[in-house]
């Protein structure tokens, strides 16, 4: 995190930033080093900010000044963390005047000084630099701000953030491993960290994580079931595919939907046949999104195995059906239920007995 501080008498630290897990880990760790646990129970007081409506924004900002201008117990050291707030920063709730007038309070009780043993810690999801808030937590103390994270820098800076999670859980893994778990959990640090401590239990008391633990145990929160629904059709194996599909039907989502993910897919092996035996970084152009932002390798990968199991007349053919299921629910009166589970049938049908499937990398 960046940090501007000025005459800093480190009694006002502000953390801010997108991601609130590394926010909230970075004001934990300073609470740790300025409280000793034996301390915290009388030393610390914890007031939830986050605000739904200018009036329980105004409420929050009241209890901190408050808090910080009470003397701790028998006048010890007395930590004030006002955690979530997220009113500092140019949103509505943020720029409604009973808000800005509280916040401009608030600025004032900081830049008169707080009690001597007193400390005010806020974590926050962005603070407006113009504000007058942000400037007397400037000239009072530290202003941490997370760096800005371009979009294609999130995958890299995520996979660092997992081997450093593996690592703290004396796990080892792959470096394929390690994208398999950020290309299905996503970046989130938060996430990132439940998925590696759930693959920590599951592997005890091995010490080695591979990627079929990580098929195994890891929520795929970045596409969602629609995600396995379409890797199950693109790895040819109806039973899952049937099962994936009567589970999201149950959850009330939409059979256009998952034909729509179907689509996707094979338009993707579509491509793939077509670009088989091309240089790998032509693939990937093809594959790029709208914004010519590169396919993450964990899912080029997977593509390029399922893939292998279909010609690329087969493809195109499976890519027809896909489409014409697609027009026939919006205009059928067909069984919804019965149209898509004769396509997985279609899509996933098995080769004739002997037939191992793989389909040569330099041919149709």
């Amino acid at each position: 995190m960046k940090s501007t501080a000025r005459n800093n008498p480190n009694q006002i630290y502000v953390f801010s930033g997108e991601d609130e897990y590394l926010v909230t880990r970075d004001a934990k760790n300073l609470v740790d080093s300025l409280l000793p646990a034996d301390q915290r129970t009388l030393g610390l007081e914890v007031i939830e900010a986050q605000a739904r409506n200018a009036s329980e924004a105004v409420a929050a900002m009241v209890r901190c000044i408050e808090a910080v201008r009470t003397f701790g117990f028998m006048g010890a050291r007395k930590v004030v963390w006002f955690k979530g707030a997220n009113f500092f920063d140019r949103s509505v709730v943020a720029r409604a005047s009973e808000t800005s007038e509280m916040a401009a309070k608030l600025a004032g009780v900081i830049s008169a000084g707080l009690p001597e043993n007193n400390i005010l810690i806020v974590t926050a999801n962005a603070v407006d630099r113009a504000g007058a808030f942000c400037k007397a937590c400037s000239a009072r103390g530290q202003v941490n701000r997370q760096e800005e994270v371009k979009p294609y820098q999130k995958e890299k800076l995520a996979e660092n953030f997992t081997r450093e999670l593996l690592k703290k859980n004396k796990l080892q893994a792959s470096q394929g491993a390690v994208a398999a778990i950020v290309a299905l959990a996503g970046t989130d640090s938060r996430q990132l960290s439940q998925e590696v401590a759930k693959l920590a239990l599951f592997v005890s008391p091995v010490q080695s994580v591979s990627e079929r633990d990580v098929a195994e145990i890891v929520t795929a929160a970045r596409e969602g079931d629609f995600f396995q629904f379409a890797d199950a059709v693109g790895h040819r194996d109806l039973p899952r595919a049937l099962a994936l599909s009567r589970q999201l039907i149950f959850q009330k989502e939409s059979l256009i939907g998952l034909v729509i993910a179907l689509e996707t897919r094979f338009r993707y092996l579509v491509i793939l046949r077509m670009a088989a035996g091309e240089e790998g970084r032509q693939t990937a152009e093809l594959l790029a999104s709208d914004k010519g932002r590169p396919m993450h390798p964990y899912f080029l990968g997977k593509l390029q195995e399922q893939a292998r199991l279909f010609s690329l007349k087969e493809a195109q053919e499976c890519m027809e059906a896909i489409l014409d299921t697609h027009v026939k629910l919006v205009s059928s009166s067909a069984p919804d239920r019965i149209m898509l589970e004769k396509l997985l049938v279609k899509l996933c049908g098995r080769k004739k007995p002997g037939d191992k499937r793989i389909v040569s990398d330099h041919g149709p």
